[in-house]
């Protein structure tokens, strides 16, 4: 039987294999930003400015209605606090400095190590969205993985592509079907 983190960590990884999510993506996703009927996720990126309009696997889907809800966020510390979280620190000499807690990364660190994963240091949830990215790449659509991803670089390019949420889609399919064929 697994626990409640054990269930959001599921979906998290999930999303990670799925989405292309990083740790900030499964930190601020909020229910609302879900539509488990439809199965869509549509975030906005906060980093890069573009929206992600992605479809969900149904073992995605089936991992976050697993999750018990609870506050607006869909993965959340304590409390309904964030996982990722920076504080701002002035020092008795009077320096300062920021720090970050992530405690997706430190997580999955612990579930790599309980699982006898020995990878190389460094390795945690963010290679989730490296193997989404790898995978998605053997689409042979760019577009389509700039959009999975999030990322801004391709925006000009993009322009002369009229609408590729169809692509998009074809992406994730391809990427589900890598996975799920692996998976034993």
């Amino acid at each position: 039987m697994f626990d409640v983190a054990d269930v959001r960590m599921k979906a998290m990884i999930w999303l990670g294999l799925n989405c292309g999510f990083g740790c900030t993506d499964c930190a601020e996703l909020k229910w609302s930003d879900l539509d488990l009927i439809k199965g869509r996720v549509k975030l906005a990126r906060g980093k890069a400015g573009v929206s992600k309009d992605i479809p969900l696997w149904s073992e995605t889907i089936q991992s976050l209605e697993n999750i018990p809800k609870s506050g607006k966020l869909v993965f959340h510390a304590s409390k309904d606090k964030p996982l990722i979280r920076t504080a701002y620190r002035i020092n008795e000499d009077g320096s300062s400095k920021y720090s970050n807690s992530n405690l997706v990364t430190s997580r999955v660190c612990k579930l790599m190590k309980k699982a006898g994963i020995q990878a190389p240091k460094g390795t945690g949830f963010y290679a989730l969205r490296k193997t989404a990215a790898t995978i998605a790449a053997r689409s042979g659509d760019p577009f389509a993985v700039q959009r999975l991803l999030g990322h801004a670089n391709l925006k000009m390019a993009a322009r002369y592509v009229q609408d590729v949420s169809k692509q998009t889609d074809r992406v994730i399919e391809n990427s589900k079907n890598y996975v799920i064929q692996r998976k034993t």
